[in-house]
């Protein structure tokens, strides 16, 4: 039997961290969850800042990449962990996600862009890690384990 998957328009409304769902993280309010990502990868508060102020979440990943070499060792081995507590406060925080989210049981949630860490890559046989994070967090709210 071929998996559901959860249809590719409302992962991007809703869960993808590029939608359009402001996120308070940490006493701080980011406009989208990839805002919020990026900027907990550096100490300098002006990269924090440019990276907060970025006009589109896009933006804020590329002013990212421009400072990797500069961001906090050891935040590679504790970045799943890191966007799972932005997802954590995005589904408290907004009602749309968590309604989808519960509306997705059953179904595979994948990440489609190219990144074969957080999505499937090119190839389709990346981590989906993001995806993998979103599943976990539906089974936590099913249980009524999660701050949503």
């Amino acid at each position: 039997m071929k998996q559901k998957i959860l249809p590719f328009d409302l992962y991007e409304r809703t869960l993808s961290p590029f939608s359009g769902h402001m996120v308070e993280y940490k006493r701080a309010l980011y406009p989208t969850a990839e805002h919020a990502y990026h900027c907990q990868r550096y100490s300098d508060s002006k990269i924090v800042e440019e990276i907060k102020s970025a006009r589109s979440p896009k933006l804020a990943w590329t002013l990212s990449q421009k400072y990797k070499s500069q961001q906090i060792a050891g935040f590679d081995e504790r970045k799943v962990e890191v966007m799972e507590d932005i997802c954590r406060e995005k589904l408290a925080q907004h009602e749309d996600v968590k309604e989808i989210l519960l509306w997705s049981e059953g179904m595979t949630i994948i990440k489609t862009y190219p990144d074969p860490f957080w999505g499937v890559g090119l190839d389709g046989e990346g981590r989906n890690e993001l995806g993998k994070l979103w599943i976990r967090l539906r089974a936590e709210l099913k249980q009524g384990t999660t701050a949503a």
